[in-house]
């Protein structure tokens, strides 16, 4: 059932839990919340404290997404946000974390039942997997995998579903399953689902407007905050530095580090006009493959029976093929290329100027236990005994 703008309006006491699913423009509306959150508080809007997401949070208590090779965090991550969220009276409540989406039944009914209760209301979003899968592809490459578009696309789409990267890629983005684990719990009159519109990106933020109340562009988009991607050029430089470091023994957490937080970032702030396709073109065997879903993701909409915000025929659209030509080589500008190598060089040189710093605590420390430890009795009653 399709809603009018002005039906979007939630309850002034709704805690809204925005569960993603990732790539559907989670970051932008993170963003967008965190740096309005002093102006939102005078629209009675509450968004908890943090930059982005409370990512802590959920992994403490058990979610899917904890980047591989790291610890779970203390439980009061988790103790922490749910306390902060009952502090709040009288006012509409934000969370916006996209590993929400990946809870299993039992994890979303303890979501559900700790921040907020019969005041939660969810909201999702769904998007078109012609624009989807290079955008999650990409983000792999982002996370160290050597892997070109198609080879990567060979295992998500085939038949063995328990590789991790289809499991990451479909499982994630099942739409069907992740409603109906959802309305499981909060019943589909407290269910949301925003079909993504690829051609306003924007569109997704006047919808967080609406069903919180707030005036229109009181949330503003972020470029320095969002995920953007970066064009299908850039996206193979940095594959090629991945297989390149791979195959020299650099663990993928400790590359992904400084190219997520270096390159990466210097890539997606630079200006200049970006040569070649946006984005992976998809191979002649996949297109039908990607139609036949796509239509039935926008059946299960038109049919599931929960509040639908946008036209589900986005998901069906399929945009003009991209053809770059036999000949085409990706190319990125020298100037673009050295720009992004300098964000990583800053990257490294911060780490390892922390790195000395807190070798530099560490050894005053040291120092300070040993100046305050006792002497040892033994050396008391020897220096006693020569002085007799």
């Amino acid at each position: 059932m399709a809603e009018s703008d002005d039906s979007l309006l939630l309850g002034e006491r709704t805690h809204l839990l925005h569960i993603g699913p990732h790539k559907t423009g989670t970051s932008a509306v993170q963003s967008a919340l965190f740096d309005g959150r002093a102006e939102l508080l005078g629209h009675g809007v509450y968004v908890p404290r943090a930059r982005a997401r409370r990512r802590k949070a959920g992994w403490a208590m058990g979610l899917a997404g904890r980047p591989a090779g790291t610890e779970v965090p203390p439980m009061r991550h988790w103790t922490d946000l749910v306390e902060e969220v009952a502090g709040v009276a009288d006012m509409r409540v934000c969370v916006s974390n996209e590993d929400f989406g990946r809870a299993t039944a039992e994890q979303a009914r303890r979501l559900v039942d700790e921040l907020g209760g019969d005041d939660v209301h969810v909201v999702a979003a769904v998007r078109n997997l012609d624009r989807l899968l290079p955008s999650l592809w990409q983000e792999r490459v982002k996370a160290g995998i050597p892997d070109s578009y198609e080879d990567w696309l060979r295992v998500v789409l085939g038949d063995d579903p328990t590789p991790f990267e289809r499991r990451d890629a479909l499982g994630h983005h099942d739409v069907e399953s992740m409603v109906d684990r959802w309305v499981e719990v909060v019943g589909p009159e407290r269910f949301t689902l925003v079909v993504l519109d690829d051609n306003d990106p924007g569109d997704i933020l006047r919808t967080f407007e609406r069903l919180l109340g707030l005036p229109q562009q009181a949330l503003r988009d972020q470029p320095a905050g969002s995920n953007r991607g970066i064009s299908f050029a850039e996206c193979e430089m940095v594959r090629a530095l991945n297989a390149i470091t791979e195959s020299t023994g650099v663990p993928r957490p400790l590359r992904a580090h400084y190219i997520s937080r270096g390159l990466i970032r210097g890539l997606k702030l630079n200006e200049r006009p970006k040569p070649g396709p946006r984005g992976a073109v998809h191979p002649p065997w996949a297109w039908e493959w990607i139609r036949e879903e796509n239509a039935r993701r926008a059946s299960y909409v038109e049919a599931c029976g929960v509040r639908v915000v946008g036209d589900p025929e986005k998901i069906r659209a399929i945009r003009p093929r991209e053809d770059p030509g036999a000949d085409y080589v990706p190319h990125v500008p020298v100037e673009t290329m050295g720009e992004a190598v300098a964000e990583m060089l800053q990257v490294s040189i911060k780490r390892e100027q922390d790195a000395l710093t807190r070798a530099a605590e560490a050894e005053a420390e040291l120092a300070r236990l040993r100046e305050a430890r006792p002497e040892p009795w033994s050396r008391r009653a020897a220096r006693r005994l020569r002085s007799r």
